[in-house]
């Protein structure tokens, strides 16, 4: 029996599904995998080795509390290549990002013009502001803006005991203009974590493991897209070797120095549709 047959063979006993889209997927992922296994030839002993690699993450992520294997869909492009393939952005627009794996649910609201951390937060301030537009040019009053970022050791409040709980998060409501401004960090490169199965892929593929520096934002608005992004700074030599693939030059802001603490005018554009709100990893 060759290959397609057999391939054959089994999509003929998935053809019962209730739900067509679910058959369409398992179709696919079927033809997919088996194309796979007969393009790469793939050995016994190489098998054994995924599942075995496989196996790990499962227990790793059990012992961790972290989902290693989302984030092997990270660093293989696949979470980003899902936010793409979602995207009906035109290329001038801010681009979409996937919301990683430190968004966290309930981030404090906050005023207009707030820091979102404490005010012994080490790291140089960054004054951000600017308007959240539809497709028209139209500021939208009261779109609600979601921000989180790492400090300046790399790590999130989840990561860090030394940090207050739900430092620099917060959510923002912009003005009857679609206006808004508050004060962050200058965002700093950090790694992945590579304690784990990825780490030990990553390694084996001399990839390096940095994110380069970015703030993370989740821009909503009433019968708008929900626009989940991230800010790049520009010129970081990062961008073009972002580890999971995120960074795009339609997502780059250009932070300027002004006296002791930095500027940075960013707009957003929503486009029109169904505004549904991300699954955050961590939930409290």
């Amino acid at each position: 029996m060759d290959a397609k047959t057999f391939t054959d063979r089994v999509l003929k006993q998935y053809q019962q599904f209730d739900d067509p889209r679910a058959q369409a997927i398992t179709e696919s992922l079927i033809k997919h995998l088996h194309g796979f296994i007969a393009d790469t030839q793939l050995t016994n002993q190489e098998w054994e080795m995924m599942w075995e690699a496989l196996m790990d993450a499962a227990k790793f992520s059990a012992k961790t509390n972290r989902n290693e294997f989302l984030l092997f869909a990270d660093v293989l492009g696949i979470s980003q290549l899902v936010e793409v393939a979602n995207s009906h952005r035109p290329n001038n627009a801010v681009g979409s990002a996937l919301v990683g794996p430190y968004y966290r649910a309930n981030a404090p609201m906050r005023k207009l013009g707030d820091a979102i951390m404490s005010d012994d937060t080490e790291g140089e301030r960054v004054n951000i502001r600017g308007t959240v537009r539809d497709s028209k040019g139209q500021g939208l009053a009261g779109a609600k803006l979601d921000v989180w970022q790492a400090a300046t050791n790399g790590l999130y409040d989840i990561q860090d005991p030394k940090q207050p709980r739900m430092n620099l998060r917060g959510r923002f409501i912009a003005d009857e203009n679609g206006e808004y401004h508050f004060t962050a960090l200058i965002p700093t490169p950090y790694p992945v974590p590579t304690d784990g199965p990825v780490g030990v892929f990553l390694a084996a593929a001399n990839r390096q493991v940095y994110r380069p520096a970015h703030i993370h934002f989740i821009v909503t608005a009433p019968e708008h897209e929900t626009l989940v992004t991230q800010v790049f700074s520009e010129g970081d030599p990062l961008i073009e070797q972002d580890v999971v693939f995120t960074a795009d030059k339609n997502m780059i802001g250009d932070f300027k120095r002004n006296g002791d603490h930095y500027e940075l005018q960013y707009d957003f554009e929503l486009l029109d549709g169904e505004s549904i709100y991300p699954e955050a990893p961590i939930k409290d």
